[in-house]
């Protein structure tokens, strides 16, 4: 049987919070790398590259696929109930979601909708430890609000990040006499020319910023409704939470300009109720850089080669035999350029002022994008080994050398993208597109207690240029941070998949 829901019968007033358990910082270092058994399949809490919604490269877009298939039920309308539901769920190392479990709940059929939100979530792109898919446990916090025109409990204080809730955004029941939807077979998709962007993304490009976000006194989230016709046009846009006029004036702007392919039920174009989450932020907003993917990345070939090449040694490092890595914090303008340079740990003077002057003569960096795919400002830091690390040290493998830590290893730059850096570091072998060569190739390497990489070697190789690229891209990526154990820096195995051409560039058709 098909079926759609009626805004009249249960509209989707949730607003979603999603969430990443553990958290770096948040949770103990020992529950960073935990796992558990699901029919014989190992299943991680965080990973190298988490996964995501088809076609995409950040966890948000999950958030926004959660939110659009959850429904606000009836009875916890009725009951104006309000609260959030955490549920707990697998995506699989082949991308499906299983394991379903309701964490914390509160109710009123919002339990059953929050379930029923993530289980409907498509295929995934799974997510990858040292280049492999496996299977990650995520859990989503599922915020369900008062029902529309209850009394307003958050007005909005002026330059305040709260927001406030309207509730001139009913959804309606009809438009142009027809029914309108909440939930349908065929929900709408954007049309060009952004139907590969998500509609937050979309309404963030067609904004123009008012002087009050572009200074930065009004930043937050805002959430705008509005129905889709039947012709796949924007109708009565209403702000359900906001920051002030001007801010709300621009969001319902940029969201009237929107053209969709119009939602469908049971084979016909039906008009659809909406909801849209968005992040309003200044231009010169500074985010914290994360391990999903919004990071800056260093502009040179190298990081470490710009260290080789430019480091100068205090003479005191020899001397007194000093040895250890200083971390300095910076912000990466959307420019590129550097700003905010400060240093967070002591070695010596003359160590300390080497590193600074280090960071401070960076060439530009590739400044992070948004879910608008704008250049934005991220706060970020780099670990300098002082003095670098020496490849010529005699290295012995441990007895015991474990694949986890309590804290995993990382790029000088911060990030722990190591499938990443070395896919970008090979350097494709002729033979590859000349015989439209394609497959894997499977490797692994040891990270010490130094940072250096070690053994590298192929465990399934493709042909003996391309094992022989991915070895010599594994020992470009290095030297590292090392991983730690209870304080302590250890050697550590690593593994790495790596695809022959690579993802981002199609194979070149055989000749006939």
């Amino acid at each position: 049987m098909k079926y759609g829901i009626c805004s009249a019968c249960s509209a989707p007033v949730v607003s979603l919070a999603f969430l990443l358990l553990p958290l770096p910082g948040l949770v103990p270092p020992a529950a960073a790398q935990q796992m558990e058994e699901i029919v014989g399949d190992k299943v991680y809490t965080y990973v190298e590259q988490m996964p995501t919604m088809p076609g995409e490269n950040n966890t948000q877009s999950i958030m926004a696929a959660i939110q659009e298939r959850a429904v606000y039920p009836e009875q916890a309308r009725r009951q104006n109930l309000q609260g959030r539901v955490f549920v707990s769920y697998v995506v699989g190392a082949d991308g499906q979601i299983k394991d379903l479990k309701l964490v914390k709940g509160i109710g009123g059929g919002c339990d059953e909708a929050a379930l029923a939100a993530v289980s409907q979530l498509p295929r995934m792109t799974p997510g990858k430890q040292n280049g492999r898919a496996v299977s990650v446990r995520m859990t989503a916090a599922v915020s369900f609000p008062a029902a529309a025109g209850a009394p307003n409990t958050g007005a909005q204080q002026p330059g305040t990040h709260s927001g406030y809730n309207r509730s001139n955004a009913d959804a309606p029941t009809t438009l142009d006499g027809a029914p309108v939807y909440a939930y349908v077979e065929q929900m709408p998709t954007l049309a060009p020319p952004y139907e590969k962007a998500r509609v937050p993304a979309a309404i963030l490009k067609n904004m123009v910023a008012p002087a009050e976000v572009r200074s930065g006194k009004y930043e937050g989230t805002v959430q705008v409704a509005f129905s889709v016709d039947a012709r796949g046009t924007v109708r009565d846009p209403k702000m359900v939470q906001g920051l002030c006029g001007p801010c709300d004036e621009a969001v319902l702007a940029a969201a009237r300009q929107l053209k969709f392919v119009p939602g469908r039920q049971n084979g016909q174009p039906v008009s659809v109720f909406m909801r849209v989450p968005l992040e309003v932020v200044s231009p010169e907003h500074v985010y914290p850089a994360n391990m999903s993917g919004m990071r800056a990345r260093y502009g040179g070939p190298s990081l470490y080669d710009y260290l080789k090449r430019n480091m100068k040694v205090p003479a005191v490092v020899a001397t007194e035999k000093l040895q250890g890595r200083l971390r300095v914090e910076f912000v990466v303008r959307p420019d590129g350029k550097l700003d905010a340079v400060e240093l967070k740990n002591h070695l010596c003077a003359s160590c300390d002022a080497e590193a600074l002057r280090l960071v401070r003569n960076f060439p530009a960096w590739k400044p992070a994008r948004s879910s608008a795919d704008q250049p934005i400002a991220t706060r970020q830091h780099v670990d300098i080994p002082m003095p670098l690390p020496d490849p010529s040290t005699p290295f012995a493998e441990p007895a015991n050398l474990d694949s986890y830590a309590t804290e995993m290893p990382t790029l000088l730059d911060g990030s722990n993208a190591f499938a990443d850096a070395i896919q970008q570091a090979v350097r494709m072998p002729d033979a590859v597109q000349r015989e439209s060569i394609s497959g894997r190739v499977y490797a692994e390497y040891i990270i010490d207690a130094n940072g250096l990489i070690r053994q590298p070697r192929i465990t399934r190789g493709l042909c003996v240029s391309c094992d022989q690229a991915v070895l010599e891209a594994i020992t470009r990526i290095g030297p590292c941070t090392p991983a730690q154990q209870n304080g302590q820096p250890v050697a550590l195995k690593m593994r790495v998949e790596v695809p022959f051409p690579p993802a981002a560039t199609p194979a070149p058709a055989k000749a006939k």
